[in-house]
Formats: structure tokens, sequence, C-alpha cells
């Protein structure tokens, strides 16, 4: 009876620890080449972490770094080794290129712009995200640095 205990007692356990893993977006500790990676770029900034998965098999682990930078907030990408992937930035609706507000006006009539974003990529390409919400769903209209239109994508 004892052996037996035992045994379930690990198989148990064992099943416990197979189902502590980190989630998406939940606070973690990043490695110390990311925490360096993070304080040179964006030096004296204070972070939170989370971490997601990206990749055909979501196999690539990045560490996202959301922090306030005064009148706005921004999120900074990183990779296992600290390499910044990209870097989101919310900016006010006037800060869009004005062909990017007249795609929005002239295609988007009736909907609101909800969220705007500048991203810079690890290449240092520039795009614009512009939030909408049209029939209940919430679209990102992106565009390239100058306001042409590149894609719309349906977010979650």
């Amino acid at each position: 009876m004892k052996k037996l205990f035992f045994v379930l007692t690990i198989l148990y356990g064992t099943c416990v620890i197979g189902q502590s893993e980190v989630k998406p977006n939940q606070e973690v500790v990043p490695p110390i080449a990311v925490t360096i990676a993070f304080q040179k770029e964006f030096s004296g900034k204070v972070p939170t972490w989370s971490m997601d998965y990206e990749g055909e098999d979501l196999d690539h682990v990045r560490y996202l770094a959301k922090f306030s930078t005064g009148s706005s907030v921004g999120l900074a990408v990183y990779d296992n080794n600290g390499v910044l992937k990209a870097y989101e930035l919310a900016i006010p609706q006037k800060e869009l290129p004005k062909a990017a507000l007249s795609y929005i006006k002239s295609n988007y009539p009736n909907q609101d712009i909800k969220e705007a974003a500048r991203l810079i990529d690890g290449n240092n390409v520039i795009t614009y995200e512009v939030g909408i919400i049209k029939n209940g769903k919430f679209l990102d209209v992106v565009f390239d640095k100058k306001g042409n239109f590149i894609e719309v994508t349906e977010k979650n």
C-alpha cells in the first residue's frame, strides 16, 4: 500500500509540474541579455515584461517590454538573445501621415480611429497601424512610412 501511494504521489507531482508552463503576457523575468539590451536602448524606463511565442510552430520565444514614454506607451519586442525585433509607440491621430488619414476617411467613412501606432522593425522600417472597429470586428489598417496602404488585419 505504501508503494502504491508513493507511485501515485510521484505521478501526480509529475502531472502538476507539466501543467505549470508560462502563459503569453504573463509577467516574466527575461534573460540578462534581453534586460541589458533594453536598458541600453531605453535607459531609465521601467518595463513590465511578458513573453510569447512566434514562428510557424510557435517555437521561437520573444520578450515584450511595455513601458511608459511620458505621454504615451511603448512596446519593445526582443528575441531570446536580446536583439530588438520591433518597437511600437502609441501616437496621437494627428501624427499619422496625411495619405493614411485620407485613406481611412475614404475607405472607412463612418469609423472612428480607436488607436494609432508607429512601428519600427529590426531593420528600421517604419510602418503605421491604425485601429478601427467595423461590423463589430477590430481591424488594424497598416500603412508604410509615407502613408501608402499595405494591408488590413483582423485582431481578436
